[in-house]
């Protein structure tokens, strides 16, 4: 537990706003990718994964798996939704959706399932806009970062972001850095999706 109370406390002191170090450079690394799911045409939430590093996984399964660590108990798969994954609502479970250029935050997420496979554990959740957006007629960006750089989230290299769910418009991803939002003093640039959509 002494890991990972170290991770949130971590965490706790970047959301004060205190000023960053050089210390601030990536400590843990999930791998990831989302579908953003549709409902008549507008997108109301993205289905997020989060596969994270062997090192952080091993944290987590020390504390919450069952015996063997093939699988968390229901307290521990409880502790990890309270402990590890709510608190994650100060960075909008850093997952970012501009409409318009205008940030939609992320405050709320359901379906939250903490799973271990070959070792490393991963998350997956819905996280709900708190509007929905028709991409037809609004400039929509997706993206999954850490503003902070203390966990660096890896998108998918061949298919970051899917498409699901009723009446999902026609749309181009395009990918690209976005270089209003600089990372660790400007050495780096998050990817983000723009969509272009066009119809259903």
């Amino acid at each position: 537990m002494k890991g990972l109370a170290s991770f949130l406390l971590a965490l706790a002191l970047l959301a004060t706003g205190l000023p960053r170090t050089a210390d601030a450079h990536p400590h843990v690394w999930i791998d990831t990718h989302a579908t953003l799911r549709f409902d008549a045409g507008k997108l109301v939430a993205l289905d997020v994964v989060w596969v994270f590093d062997d090192f952080f996984s091993s944290m987590m399964i020390e504390d919450f798996a069952a015996k063997g660590g093939k699988d968390f108990t229901p307290e521990g798969h409880g502790e990890l939704e309270s402990q590890v994954m709510l608190p994650m609502e100060e960075f909008g479970f850093f997952t970012h959706v501009t409409a318009d250029g205008t940030a939609l935050k992320i405050e709320k997420i359901v379906n939250f399932k903490a799973s271990i496979e070959d070792g490393r554990v991963i998350f997956a959740f819905r996280a709900l806009l708190p509007q929905a957006v028709d991409p037809r007629v609004t400039a929509l960006s997706v993206g999954l970062y850490d503003e902070s750089y203390y966990v660096e989230l890896l998108l998918d290299e061949w298919d970051p972001f899917r498409l699901a769910g009723d009446a999902v418009p026609a749309c181009a991803i395009d990918m690209t850095e976005d270089m209003s939002r600089p990372l660790y003093y400007g050495a780096f640039f998050p990817r983000v999706a723009t969509l272009r959509c066009t119809g259903s």
